[in-house]
């Protein structure tokens, strides 16, 4: 949950698009502006179907292929999440523990009822289609269920199962507290096993029901020991800030072990029903936005509130719209498209397609040197934004103080999402290692390393020494706010808007006649990340050197962006080394 910052042929469109299994088709709506698509008679060096794809796979030591992801590496680490893309195209159960508490009259916060029409909003905001969800809720929203099939095109959707009736904990939400040990989640989900367990021996099923179907092993799909996911909605207020302990979460249950007889619970969420209030009772952001979670993705906000590298737009940063591209590349659900600067050299110059990426999954990487093919290393993610799909009510009609983008553009973002065990300053380039190992990510979206669980160790260091400039996992590279006072790396109330999209005409490079490298590159140039390599410590001195060949030598041009009633929009963009 995010923090309340108070504070072709260049004349045709045939070309095979993979992503929807469909090529993009020219829009009916506007033959004009599709007209003008086609327009350029260009020869070009290389298309879509000439790039290879990134790479969502690895190979076990025993020689099979599995899918790579951030839950099968977490796995592989020993500390298993949900499984983002199962193998065997089975979807992981999600449990839904309805939980309140005793009223407790001297409790003045202790004011929500657990009652039928609160465990019927449940269960729609967990289950409903998106046909009953927008009866109920008057808006274009979507259930969970409904929002992870769409996202994940397929590949991460739930088996949702919300349990029928109120698990009554035998306390007030205060005695609840007290006996949790600081960790609500841990103990409503060790609480649910119990107490479903008792119920589920019981004549008929108990509370559950005579018609209940599911034992407590079935929540357990993939058979690891563990129940894939518990989600704990709560019949109590949150409070306004997240270092209370009523607030939404996800979190693991650290010292459970896989029990195949008796499943236990590790990945966990935990949130009250007055998350889901707005929209007549029914708003789902918390809940997809905490589910996500589950999957392996970290927040994209700064909990150290100093910046907002991805300007507040997106569902991991201010609860809006979709997942972006390289989450859901992290994820394992697209295979974005790579271009190499090996591939451009002797003059050669791209022509490529993409379509609106919440819509088909479209999106482009520029690799960075030594670019290993998958999610987990350095590079700049190309991708088609625009109020589409799953984002397209929160992007014209914003959701709390956030809008999103309301016309068809470019969005460019610089990932650095290395990985290391053992060694922070090393960092993992194998995939096959981090398949078969685990690892964890180097850097994250919070100033100077998140707290507790990141180091300060990941940043670039001025010549003179004054100052760190520190690295991002995920960061904007914004079209318009290059050199504004006010960009997303001087000031966490940045909102990314239109203006941080790349429209038709407009060029990106990192060469020294721009400044997106000084202003949004930690290098303060067109050097990319790795290109420093750690080498030792003097004291609190990092030793280091620099690959100055490690450089981005990309220009890339937007043609054209035409908007498609299919698609949403399809983009044109011209790329090739800059000179």
């Amino acid at each position: 949950m995010n923090k309340k910052l108070l504070v072709v042929g260049a004349a045709t469109l045939s070309i095979c698009l993979t992503a929807c299994d469909k090529p993009p088709v020219e829009s009916s709506s506007s033959s004009e502006e599709a007209s003008s698509l086609a327009s350029e008679e260009i020869t070009y060096d290389l298309k879509n179907d000439d790039l290879p794809r990134g790479v969502t796979t690895y190979t076990a030591a025993d020689g099979t292929t599995h899918n790579l992801n951030r839950a099968s590496i977490y796995k592989a680490a020993g500390d298993p999440h949900v499984n983002s893309h199962p193998e065997d195209g089975k979807k992981q159960k999600l449990l839904v523990n309805p939980i309140c508490f005793q009223k407790d009259e001297a409790d003045s916060r202790d004011t929500i009822v657990a009652d039928d029409a609160l465990l019927t909003r449940i269960n729609k905001a967990f289950t409903a289609s998106d046909e009953e969800l927008k009866q109920l809720s008057h808006a274009d929203i979507y259930s969970v269920k409904s929002f992870y099939e769409r996202s994940s095109f397929g590949k991460g959707a739930f088996d949702v199962v919300v349990l029928p009736c109120w698990v009554q904990y035998n306390g007030t939400a205060t005695q609840f507290k007290n006996a949790s040990g600081g960790s609500g989640g841990v103990h409503a989900s060790n609480y649910l096993k119990n107490w479903y367990n008792t119920e589920y021996n019981k004549a008929n099923h108990g509370l559950l029901g005579a018609d209940w179907q599911y034992t407590w092993q079935d929540f357990d799909s993939d058979n690891d020991g563990y129940i894939d996911l518990v989600w704990n909605v709560y019949a109590y207020p949150y409070t306004e800030t997240s270092t209370e302990f009523w607030w939404a979460y996800v979190t693991y249950d650290t010292s459970s072990s896989p029990n195949l007889v008796s499943p236990n619970i590790k990945t966990l969420a935990f949130a009250s029903t007055n998350f889901i209030s707005k929209f007549d009772g029914y708003d789902t952001h918390t809940l997809i936005h905490e589910t996500g979670h589950t999957y392996g993705v970290l927040d994209y906000y700064d909990y150290n509130n100093v910046w907002k590298p991805m300007g507040g737009v997106d569902l991991m940063d201010q609860n809006i719209g979709d997942h972006n591209a390289f989450s859901k590349f992290h994820y394992g659900w697209v295979n974005p498209w790579v271009i190499k600067e090996d591939m451009l050299t002797g003059g050669k110059v791209a022509e490529i397609t993409l379509r609106a990426t919440t819509l088909t999954g479209d999106c482009l990487v520029l690799a960075s040197p030594n670019y290993n093919m998958t999610a987990f290393d350095e590079f700049m993610m190309v991708e088609l934004m625009g109020p589409y799909g799953l984002a397209e009510r929160d992007y014209k009609n914003g959701y709390e103080n956030t809008k999103g983008f309301t016309i068809p553009g470019i969005r460019i973002t610089h990932v650095d999402n290395r990985m290391w065990r053992g060694n922070h300053d090393e960092w993992i380039s194998d995939p096959n290692d981090l398949g078969r190992n685990g690892g964890d990510v180097r850097n994250t979206n919070s100033h100077a390393g998140r707290g507790g669980a990141r180091t300060d160790l990941d940043f670039w260091p001025n010549e003179d020494g004054s100052a760190k400039q520190y690295f991002c996992q995920l960061s904007l590279m914004d079209s318009s706010n290059v050199d504004s006072s006010m960009n997303w790396t001087n000031t966490a109330n940045f909102t990314a808007n239109n203006g941080s999209l790349f429209t038709k005409g407009q060029r990106f490079n990192l060469n020294s006649k721009t400044a997106w490298a000084k202003t949004f590159m930690p290098s303060g140039t067109n050097l990319w990340n790795k290109a420093k390599t750690t080498t030792g410590w003097q004291g609190d001195k990092m030793k280091f050197t620099i690959d100055e060949s490690c450089t981005f030598n990309y220009y890339l041009k937007v043609k054209d962006i035409v908007k498609d009633d299919e698609y949403g929009a399809i983009a044109k963009l011209e790329i090739k080394l800059d000179n």
